[in-house]
């Protein structure tokens, strides 16, 4: 996600908007740590209140205007403040894809309270699969939206086991699980196990090393490590002076972590290790199978 408002407060609506980025410069940091494309998501209001960053109409305009550095993947509420589906949501994002190429749908059940497998919102699934879409559900409940007050998002709405039904009912339906689902990493492997179109990342799980090793041999073990994809899950700024060095430091630090520092921490545990191409696959390769994208290199999603 980049800036989502101006000192004005005014919401950011176009490449316009963005007046104080250096694209040229950014895209040069981008060259520097091997990462091709940023993968942008945004939302703009949940049904509980909470204002999300970003608009829609940023994302999709990013995407035109640098189709070779950004992704746009188009966040909705599938159901509206009256408990019905968002229909108006769902024609924006139809329009998105069909006039735009967006190949992305957000939907954040545990923010938005609402349950995976509600038929209410399988129109938006149905979407999805016609316009070839991958949507990105934020499933998990110790991390992203698990953090804060717990009535932002309830754990009952994140639980892996609900897209069950989901993965039953759309069986051509590409689905990318945040987070590994954490702390039900295990519920995923098996759903994953059973789904081939169902992926995983392992975005905001490096602050628990031991958990994320562990993790990363269960899928392994599982036969799903191929369908695993590092990410980033954090803002490209994080100072008001667009100075994004941080967020490069990040990226370097945590694929670094990838390469080197998993396999000390696999071998200290006895656990089994992975072998080079599964890191590799997991840096860069299967995101491209997710996305059936030939990119150079890695993607981050934010």
């Amino acid at each position: 996600m980049l800036m989502d408002r101006d000192r004005t407060g005014t919401k950011r609506r176009s490449v316009r908007d963005l007046v104080e980025i250096d694209f040229a410069g950014l895209f040069e940091q981008m060259d520097t740590v091997g990462l091709e494309k940023i993968v942008s998501i945004v939302q703009e209001t949940t049904r509980v209140g909470d204002e999300w960053l970003g608009t829609n109409e940023l994302v999709i305009d990013l995407q035109n205007t640098y189709p070779d550095r950004f992704m746009g993947v188009f966040g909705a509420e599938p159901l509206d403040r009256s408990d019905k589906l968002n229909t108006r949501r769902l024609d924006e994002f139809k329009a998105a894809a069909r006039d735009h190429g967006i190949r992305g749908l957000f939907l954040g059940p545990p923010y938005s309270h609402f349950y995976a497998n509600d038929e209410r919102i399988y129109p938006f699934y149905e979407a999805a699969v016609a316009h070839d879409a991958v949507v990105y559900l934020h499933h998990a409940g110790g991390c992203g939206g698990g953090g804060g007050a717990a009535y932002r998002a309830p754990m009952k709405y994140a639980r892996p086991v609900l897209l069950d039904d989901v993965v039953i009912a759309f069986p051509d339906l590409n689905i990318h699980v945040e987070h590994m689902a954490y702390p039900w990493a295990e519920e995923l492997f098996a759903l994953m196990k059973r789904a081939p179109n169902v992926y995983t990342d392992v975005c905001r799980l490096f602050g628990r090393p031991t958990i994320l090793a562990w993790y990363l041999v269960m899928a392994k073990e599982y036969g799903v490590i191929d369908r695993v994809i590092w990410g980033t899950d954090y803002d490209v700024y994080k100072r008001s002076d667009f100075d994004f060095s941080i967020y490069f430091d990040r990226i370097q630090r945590e694929t670094s972590w990838i390469r080197q520092n998993l396999h000390t921490i696999l071998e200290r545990s006895g656990w089994p290790n992975l072998t080079q191409g599964e890191v590799e696959g997991i840096l860069d390769g299967n995101w491209k199978r997710l996305h059936q994208l030939d990119c150079r290199s890695n993607s981050g999603l934010t």
